[in-house]
């Protein structure tokens, strides 16, 4: 029996949920599982059966301040904490193999323990990528607007991104191993494996990407097993069609109200929010707030999933054949929403320029023309195709520290 120690990042949901529906899936038989992870999201595998080792990690409120104000998210001095405490984990559980989501340390902490290390991360973020380098929201957005912004960040953006890929590199240096360069796609894909929790047909990597070194594995989904409320469950099939809004863990709340408001007055609708009620408006018999929503449920339910433009929520639509309206505010979130858009999928509005006109348009546009639907359902089909544990275990399997030998 392998022992495979898992890492999730508590800096967003996804980054926990991920890694923790993978590892709940292994097979017992085969594997013995343990999860290190910070308090911010640790029920997500408790709740999954999983036994937790907890993290002391920054936490989802620093990084999402560090991300909104352009910083630094994990400065050298955070990484050589995060190597130190990795390497405890390590030593205590003694893996046969590691498997990390955006915990950036296990590149080299997994190299000093000389145990295998797999990393689950998305497509658009591989060098193999041609997605473009985009500015997030930002002060400088909000006044020049995202067009101008983007005219000047981009002759600088190698720069920007170097900045932050700087302390990785200080990291490996100090460890005695090779720097990665200044490209950051390359400090948060760089593993002995990378999985892609996507598929090639929503974001493609150059055919001379190593496939023994990365590998899509599917999108990989979680939902809180709750159930739906008792208003949505008796909702006639053939009323108002369901628009379904989640900005999840990482999406800016400032942009809610606006979202709530625009399609509050879209007489043509019914809207379920997961959140809190916004300010000024409460539920009524077309608009519904649930604090705790079973989003793959409501993602069936709905004609339209609005959501933060991050992967999870996308995927989550696309999983049960409904298109997206993207509201995207950081990197990672404008990454995705290029495949969603060049797909037909979806449709993608920047929360640094949102407007309610613009939601309506967006709303109106995904309601009536067919061929977005028609898109969803064609994506639907290509991700049941793909079996993202399957994946895992064989390259689990294939894991056998070889490499450390010498």
């Amino acid at each position: 029996m392998k022992k495979i120690l898992f890492f999730g990042e508590p800096a967003t949901l996804a980054h926990v949920a991920r890694p923790a529906v993978l590892a709940s899936g292994l097979d017992k038989s085969r594997f013995e599982v343990e999860f290190a992870t910070g308090p911010d999201f640790e029920n997500v595998a408790r709740d999954l059966g999983l036994c937790v080792r907890r993290l002391d990690a920054i936490g989802t409120r620093r990084y999402l301040a560090a991300v909104a104000g352009g910083r630094v998210v994990f400065p050298y001095e955070v990484l050589e904490g995060y190597v130190r405490e990795d390497l405890q984990h390590i030593e205590a559980f003694k893996p046969d193999v590691i498997v990390g989501d955006f915990r950036l340390s296990l590149a080299v902490s997994a190299r000093l323990a000389r145990v295998p290390y797999v990393l689950i991360s998305n497509a658009y973020w591989s060098p193999f990528s041609s997605t473009r380098i985009e500015i997030p929201a930002h002060p400088a957005t909000r006044v020049l607007g995202a067009r101008l912004a983007n005219a000047l960040f981009r002759p600088i953006s190698g720069l920007i991104l170097g900045h932050h890929a700087a302390p990785m590199n200080r990291l490996l240096r100090a460890h005695g191993m090779s720097p990665l360069g200044p490209d950051l796609r390359k400090v948060f894909t760089e593993a002995d494996v990378t999985l892609f929790a996507d598929v090639p047909e929503l974001a493609p990597t150059q055919p001379s990407a190593p496939q023994d070194r990365y590998r899509y594995v599917g999108p990989v989904v979680w939902s809180p097993k709750v159930p739906l409320p008792s208003h949505l469950s008796t909702r006639r099939l053939d009323g108002l069609p369901l628009v379904y809004v989640s900005l999840g863990s990482s999406g800016d709340r400032s942009v809610v109200s606006t979202v709530v408001k625009a399609l509050t007055a879209h007489a043509d609708a019914e809207v379920v929010v997961a959140g809190q009620p916004v300010e000024g408006l409460d539920s009524s018999d077309r608009i519904h707030f649930v604090s705790l929503a079973p989003g793959d449920v409501l993602a069936r339910l709905s004609r339209v999933v609005v959501c933060n433009g991050g992967s999870p929520g996308c995927h989550q639509a696309l999983l049960e054949g409904t298109p997206v309206l993207g509201i995207p505010t950081n990197l990672d979130q404008l990454l995705n929403m290029q495949g969603i858009v060049s797909t037909g999928v979806g449709l993608s509005a920047r929360s640094d320029s949102i407007t309610s006109a613009r939601i309506s348009k967006c709303i109106d546009a995904l309601l009536q023309d067919s061929s977005y639907a028609n898109a969803a359902r064609r994506m639907q089909s290509i991700f049941a195709a793909r079996k993202p544990v399957e994946v895992l275990e064989s390259v689990l399997l294939e894991c056998d520290g070889s490499r450390f030998t010498s």
